[in-house]
């Protein structure tokens, strides 16, 4: 992506933030109650790397994830439609969409249990789009009319810290190519500037698989061994028991499950793979983990 591009997008992504107050979640099922903190803490840790998903951990989002099918700003979406084609309506569009993708995940299911689409390839396809219309362009401005995010509370202020304290930060997201974007839009800065180191920054439509696919956090395991750090030593933080707590466990991550907001917070207590699964600590905010014992 060109500079010009990318500073357009960027401005897209500015100008639709809009406060999302966090939903509240209330007690929470054992045994994730018995590892809330403060109540709860470890006192053995050495953690030298924390790494985050984005979408309901750094990010809070309107769907709680990136968005594929979703009721949310129905107007919103009948405006990109009206931009983007002669005639459809913003239901037409989240319902081919909605069928592109699915559509994907089954082409890709003969070689991958964790099919990851691009959205701009899907929306190449779009019937009817106006030939002037960027695909980019396109999944960008879909994105943020359905799904505006906005930072999670106390952000800025846990990177800073976790950065004063010489951690190494990165990212293990389901993400799309405007994802980056949108943290460097809410941030105010560089993903770098942020502190994030960038070969510890995995996305899922560049692995091309999505969680909790082990091929993601292997490769940011693989990155923090070439650095010396042990996966023992690393932290990962996320809202998502199968697609953050599994993933990062199986790899021999330490596990925070992020339950700072209702709208997105996954417990998964039906899924087979999280059934006898506990995080090693749960947080309700991200000013928590500044705090957390051997960070």
């Amino acid at each position: 992506m060109d500079e010009q591009k990318k500073t357009e997008f960027l401005a897209l992504i500015r100008e639709s933030l809009r406060p999302l107050n966090p939903e509240g979640i209330g007690e929470l099922p054992e045994p994730f109650r018995g590892r809330l903190y403060p109540s709860y803490q470890p006192k053995d840790w050495q953690i030298r790397a924390v790494l985050f998903d984005v979408y309901g951990t750094l990010l809070q989002s309107a769907t709680g994830d990136m968005a594929i099918q979703t009721e949310y700003l129905r107007g919103s979406a009948d405006a990109v439609a009206l931009w983007a084609t002669e005639d459809m309506t913003g239901e037409e569009l989240k319902a081919f969409f909605r069928d592109a993708v699915q559509a994907e995940h089954l082409r890709q299911y003969a070689v991958t249990p964790y099919p990851e689409v691009r959205a701009e390839e899907m929306w190449a396809r779009l019937p009817g789009k106006r030939e002037d219309v960027d695909p980019q362009e396109l999944a960008l401005r879909y994105e943020l009319a359905i799904n505006p995010v906005y930072p999670m509370p106390h952000l800025e202020e846990c990177l800073r810290e976790l950065g004063r304290r010489s951690l190494v930060l990165g990212i293990v997201s389901n993400a799309q190519f405007y994802t980056p974007l949108m943290l460097e839009a809410v941030l105010g800065k560089s993903l770098e500037a942020a502190g994030f180191a960038l070969d510890l920054c995995i996305y899922s439509f560049e692995v091309g698989e999505a969680k909790p696919s082990p091929t993601l956090f292997k490769q940011a395991r693989g990155a923090l061994e070439k650095r010396g750090i042990e996966a023992s030593q690393v932290l990962y933080v996320g809202n998502d028991m199968l697609n953050d707590v599994y993933g990062a466990h199986m790899v021999g991550f330490r596990t925070v499950l992020f339950a700072g907001d209702g709208r997105s917070l996954r417990l998964r207590e039906n899924n087979r793979l999280c059934q006898n699964l506990v995080p090693d600590l749960v947080i309700r905010d991200l000013s928590d983990l500044v705090w957390i014992g051997g960070l």
